[in-house]
């Protein structure tokens, strides 16, 4: 006996079918089904996605000129051919749905969690100036306007509030799978004695206080990175999860309100699957197109202006320093056809190498001098 269990007593079922097949008898459009229009339409979205999506990640893997900066904006970009891939064969095979959109969840977590890194980088190069600078913070409260957090404690706690969401999703994306080959998952039942309302539950909050932290993070610190265009970065990549999230309550009630049902030609899988994925393929193309145009590799790009070239591919660049407003020099880093950029995008261990080198700036920073020396310069108000 349990909460997700089946037994003979029980006479709580899943109004699902068992196998899920778009089966809709007529055509929608000439001789074609809606589940084959479909599979054409979504199939073609997915494949001009993935090649924006690809330019954009190879521009970036050849020109890799800053690899703490770059790194991040490929592990962001992944995030838009997965839902476009996930959603295209989920389409083409229903069933397979449920064990693919937990996943998506994922590295829709890891992509968050690389933004909000990426807006770090934006604001101190590296851990030492990242001390310095938000412990020289001071971050109105949102509850109490007369008071204040110091910026490092503030950090910590955004940090955490955002890693969470990828560790989450994670375990959530393992107990969708295993309670749907269990047959207690159930998509369509808000039952308690199924795992997806319980799942749902959670990501949702789980979502919800990262999404919170992020746009707090940068409502608080955008008058730091004006020159980086963060709006525009936040919008290319925060719309894409906050649109997903609206059509799921959209769909949502419209199944709960029999407004969309199973017809002539919309069969049962095609209704609860086939048009919210189709979806989510269609608007992908715009998006990976803001994304390339708002995470651009132009900053990154060799300046030709007094730079001798070799005949070797990996030229030179000249950067300015924001800190000391000089001048330093920077190799292409990403090495033949930028190799060394997509190992270090498919490496879980630099992923949670950069989890541990943060870990270990705030532990090192609770006693450090560089905070005890940022507290006495001036608060911070916005």
């Amino acid at each position: 006996m349990g909460i997700f269990s089946h037994d003979d007593n029980s006479n709580t079922t899943c109004p699902m079918p068992k196998y899920l097949v778009a089966d809709a008898p007529d055509n929608v459009v000439g001789d074609l089904t809606f589940h084959q229009f479909n599979m054409i339409l979504s199939g073609a979205c997915t494949g001009l996605t993935c090649l924006v999506i690809f330019m954009s990640m190879f521009n970036h893997a050849i020109h890799l000129s800053d690899p703490n900066r770059q790194i991040k904006i490929m592990r962001i970009a992944i995030m838009f051919p997965i839902y476009s891939i996930f959603s295209l064969l989920s389409i083409c095979f229903p069933d397979t749905y449920v064990y693919l959109n937990g996943w998506v969840k994922f590295f829709e977590g890891i992509a968050m969690y690389s933004f909000l890194m990426l807006l770090c980088d934006f604001l101190a190069p590296n851990d030492r100036h990242r001390v310095e600078f938000f412990a020289s913070l001071r971050i109105p409260s949102k509850f109490d306007k007369g008071k204040t957090t110091d910026g490092l404690s503030w950090l910590k706690r955004s940090w955490f509030v955002v890693l969470q969401y990828p560790f989450v999703a994670f375990i959530l994306a393992i107990a969708q799978c295993i309670t749907q080959a269990q047959g207690t998952y159930c998509l369509e039942s808000k039952d308690k004695h199924f795992a997806h309302i319980w799942i749902n539950i959670i990501g949702i909050i789980s979502l919800g206080v990262a999404i919170v932290a992020i746009l707090g993070f940068y409502n608080n610190l955008k008058g730091y990175m004006k020159e980086h265009k963060p709006l525009l970065k936040l919008l290319a990549f925060k719309l894409v999860v906050g649109l997903e999230f609206l059509e799921q309550i959209i769909f949502m009630i419209l199944h709960s309100t029999d407004a969309l049902k199973p017809s002539d030609t919309l069969s049962y899988a095609d209704t609860i699957i086939g048009l919210p994925t189709m979806l989510i393929c269609l608007q992908m193309v715009p998006f990976a197109f803001l994304f390339y145009y708002a995470y651009t590799v132009k900053p990154y790009k060799t300046s030709n202006s007094g730079v001798k070239h070799s005949s070797d591919s990996q030229q030179y660049l000249a950067v300015v320093d924001s800190e000391s407003g000089g001048h330093y020099i920077k190799r292409y880093q990403g090495g033949p056809l930028g190799i060394y950029a997509w190992l270090a995008l498919f490496n879980p261990v630099d992923f949670f190498r950069d989890i541990k080198s943060t870990f270990d700036m705030f532990h090192d920073a609770r006693t450090g001098p560089s905070r005890e020396a940022g507290m006495n310069m001036p608060d911070y108000r916005m």
